[in-house]
């Protein structure tokens, strides 16, 4: 478990050190969740419910915290990291019991044992790009006042008729959008 909390923890901060951010929006026409913007809260992603992030003060005093008021990614080749600067970085995982996609707490590579950390893919268009994951599609299931908490449909999980399928389409940033997703 040690090696592979490394490995995650390096490959995490490889992916912010370089990373190309972008942003991600569902399509779903003619649905509740059409053009939502997926954001980062209580360490699972969204639609429609607000970016929860945090900046340390001494940091703020510094003038170098990021806005922190929207949700972006890096990476998106094999393997997805949250758009954040935190030393360390946060690595988006897939919890292989519910399919919720989800994100490591800051200064933790810490990921549940079992968890998928893989099989992410960012195609670029024109335009914009979309982004998938070879485990299975998106999906948002409504939530408490009216957030759709996002997953990916795996094989093993099944989910409410409510549940809505939808693509991820990305679109570029130019830097981390927060300097910690909480």
């Amino acid at each position: 478990m040690k090696s592979f909390t490394t490995v995650a923890a390096f490959n995490t901060l490889f992916l912010t050190a370089s990373a190309q951010y972008f942003g991600l929006i569902s399509s779903r026409s003619a649905s509740p969740i059409h053009y939502q913007t997926v954001s980062a809260s209580n360490q699972s992603l969204w639609l429609n419910k607000p970016t929860a992030s945090y900046c340390p003060d001494n940091i703020k005093d510094l003038g170098a915290c990021p806005s922190g008021n929207t949700t972006n990614f890096a990476g998106g080749d094999n393997s997805l990291g949250m758009g954040t600067v935190v030393p360390g970085g946060q690595q988006v995982y897939i919890d292989a019991e519910t399919g919720a996609v989800k994100y490591t707490i800051a200064h933790s590579a810490a990921i549940p044992e079992g968890d998928i950390v893989t099989g992410w893919n960012l195609t670029e268009g024109e335009s914009f790009g979309y982004l998938a994951n070879e485990h299975g599609g998106f999906i948002a299931c409504p939530a408490e006042d009216d957030a759709w908490k996002v997953f990916v449909a795996l094989e093993c999980v099944e989910f409410d008729d409510a549940c809505l399928g939808f693509s991820a389409i990305a679109s570029n940033s130019t830097q981390a959008a927060a300097w910690q997703y909480t």
